[in-house]
């Protein structure tokens, strides 16, 4: 039998392949097929944060807004223009879903195995169920080829583990997050205060993937917080991939997305107000008539220092984290931020240089 064809072929259907299908979702004619075999709505919950300077698609699902945050033993700083939320995964996927409803998609439960160019110019997406081909291909399938993160680069992992905790009497302040704030040699700590006596306390580290283990961070409750009791209401873990997007795909219209697109910075994790934004920009795109690059490129400056900092994580996974704490013991936390958002003008990097140039030098 001849294989079914479609015009678009979502290869994963995650974050990333339900933002840019409800920009397109008045643009989408003929037959479009996403290839998963897990639904987004069958995902186990997870939290994720972010900051960002202007309004977001996810800001409605917030469970906390935070304008004033605390690195380590800092005092308190403001994070204006920035603030920073918490939102719940399946709030935001259930919302994409629905605002999904009747467009014309197709789901096929099966899981992409490789894509490749034909000679009459299609594309085959091979699955565990059988062959498909396409006029498009939007690939956020880490695994498929070309695999992210891309061979023959700097790579690592950043691992982490988060629980939601409720004390038995007033312990945090609500208005006032805490990033950055070291667990031990290898991994640090971010407090989300929800309320006086709820917070979410998520670990992290670099380097190779770590089992998710919420006794260390119980014992930093402990410790900053003495004679208070608290119960684990939810527990989660996660190993997000680090590294760079691949140069190349099977063909110009082999688009690549989410986290295999490079939007994960390996300084900050994973990026879901960038994958929003480069979803606006690929739609915008694809709505004037012009093709949207296959991959992503950021310019060579924050190529380097991403290279480095990965470099880093794979000599060895304290260096990262001593990194990131004499950063952001040096300069102030906004313009930390702004470095990670890769949104530091030049001039103003040479004091991030000068705060992290013993840590890099050390390694040699």
């Amino acid at each position: 039998m001849a294989a079914p064809e479609y015009d678009l072929i979502f290869a994963g259907g995650g974050l990333s392949a339900l933002l840019l299908l409800r920009e397109l979702r008045g643009e989408l004619s003929g037959r479009v097929a996403i290839v998963d075999p897990v639904q987004p709505l069958e995902q186990a919950p997870v939290h994720w944060s972010y900051w960002s300077k202007g309004p977001t698609l996810y800001d409605r699902f917030a469970l906390g807004v935070w304008r004033r945050a605390r690195v380590a033993g800092k005092p308190p700083e403001p994070l204006a223009p920035y603030a920073m939320r918490l939102v719940r995964s399946t709030d935001v996927l259930a919302h994409l879903v629905e605002s999904l409803r009747t467009a014309p998609i197709e789901w096929i439960r099966a899981e992409a195995t490789s894509i490749s160019r034909r000679h009459d110019g299609l594309y085959e997406v091979a699955t565990d169920e059988g062959a498909l081909h396409a006029r498009w291909v939007f690939d956020s399938a880490l695994g498929v080829s070309p695999a992210f993160p891309s061979t023959g680069q700097p790579r690592a992992a950043l691992s982490g583990t988060g629980i939601r905790v409720v004390s038995d009497r007033s312990a945090f302040d609500p208005a006032t997050a805490t990033l950055f704030d070291p667990l031990d040699e290898k991994s640090f700590a971010y407090l989300l205060p929800l309320s006086p006596t709820e917070a979410l306390l998520e670990s992290a580290s670099f380097g190779p993937a770590r089992k998710t283990d919420e006794r260390p961070l119980l014992q930093y409750l402990r410790e900053r917080h003495p004679g208070a009791g608290f119960t684990v209401t939810h527990t989660e873990g996660c190993s997000i991939p680090l590294g760079f997007a691949p140069a190349k795909t099977s063909g110009p219209r082999h688009v690549l997305l989410g986290t295999k697109r490079g939007l994960v910075k390996p300084s900050a994790g994973y990026g879901i107000v960038r994958i929003a934004e480069e979803s606006r920009h690929l739609a915008r795109l694809w709505r004037e008539g012009i093709s949207p690059p296959p991959t992503r490129r950021p310019s060579w400056r924050w190529r380097l220092l991403d290279r480095g900092f990965l470099q880093l994580a794979a000599h060895d996974p304290r260096l990262p984290l001593a990194l990131l704490r004499r950063v952001m013991g040096a300069v102030p936390l906004v313009q930390s931020l702004r470095f990670i958002d890769e949104d530091l003008p030049p001039r103003q990097l040479a004091s991030v240089f000068r705060s992290a140039a013993p840590v890099v030098l050390a390694r040699r």
